[in-house]
């Protein structure tokens, strides 16, 4: 039975991750979720209904549109199989509990709002507020006291958020976290708590730095900045080499590169507001899962 109802389960969040890619798509131009039916974005030709089966028909029409026959963009069967695969990861969690739909909700918010931040460094406040207000309530049916923390991790988390946005204000005239991450932030304390808040955030800086360093230094490869990418690869080595051997010259050199690396990569941060702020949800976001599912 258990592998039975993992099966709809499945078939249920690719099903979803179909619908989810309408919201992300349509999110992003302003346009509604309900009128008009499923088209082309290129032609717009209305889609018949064996073009909507979520991954088959990606496969059937090898990625073009059956009309146009233009490139379909991969982020469709993507968020389509992660949706899946969250999903049953979830009942194989949390089983079929309130729990379940608690999780599988939180999981469908942060995949919208991550790919949105990833596309166009946008996040849909009202989804943030919408998972807030449900991780409030869902808080309050556990107990009266997990509620009253999960309030407090909501203004917790904005204003840890906010004192780290305006950090940058003055050295660089911006804020280095959008205000969307903030609402983010404020709906994942919303949903564990001011217990659990602190575990997040350090896997939440964990995710960033797996995310955002191999971006920012590929970036720097395709930019010519060479010497950031030669002392990045002198930490890493040193790094390695001192946790092996404990070599007090090994261990000055492994300082010396850290702290001339930190300063090259302050110095070389642009100032202008679309470069600065880098999106930050995903890493929110891999964090949160992370905490859900293994902490």
């Amino acid at each position: 039975m258990s592998s039975y109802i993992l099966f709809f389960v499945c078939i249920f969040g690719v099903c979803l991750g179909s619908f989810y890619n309408v919201v992300i798509l349509r999110s992003l131009s302003n346009e509604s979720i309900v009128y008009p039916p499923s088209k082309c974005p290129k032609c717009n030709n209305r889609l018949y209904f064996w073009h909507n089966i979520p991954i088959v028909s990606y496969l059937l029409l090898r990625g073009k549109c059956y009309f146009c026959h233009e490139k379909i963009s991969i982020q469709y069967p993507i968020i389509e199989a992660l949706t899946m695969i969250l999903f049953g990861c979830c009942y194989l969690k949390f089983d079929l509990t309130i729990k379940f739909f608690f999780a599988i909700i939180l999981v469908s918010a942060l995949l919208i709002m991550t790919v949105t931040d990833i596309k166009e460094k946008v996040v849909d406040c009202n989804i943030a507020i919408g998972l807030a207000v449900i991780g409030i309530l869902y808080n309050f049916i556990i107990s009266p006291w997990q509620g009253l923390y999960s309030l407090i991790g909501v203004i917790v988390a904005v204003v840890v958020f906010e004192i780290i946005a305006r950090i940058g204000i003055k050295p660089f005239g911006v804020r280095i976290i959008a205000e969307g991450d903030t609402y983010v932030a404020a709906a994942i304390g919303a949903c564990f708590g001011i217990q659990n808040l602190g575990v997040i955030l350090i896997c939440t800086l964990l995710a960033a730095m797996i995310y955002s360093l191999p971006v920012y230094f590929i970036k720097q490869y395709k930019q010519k900045n060479l010497d950031i990418c030669v002392l990045l690869s002198i930490f890493i080595i040193s790094t390695i080499c001192h946790y092996f051997l404990q070599n007090i010259i090994i261990l000055v050199i492994l300082a010396a590169s850290g702290l001339i690396l930190a300063f090259r990569i302050i110095k070389s941060i642009p100032t202008d507001e679309n470069k600065l702020i880098m999106p930050f949800v995903p890493a929110l976001a891999l964090g949160t899962v992370f905490y859900l599912f293994f902490a």
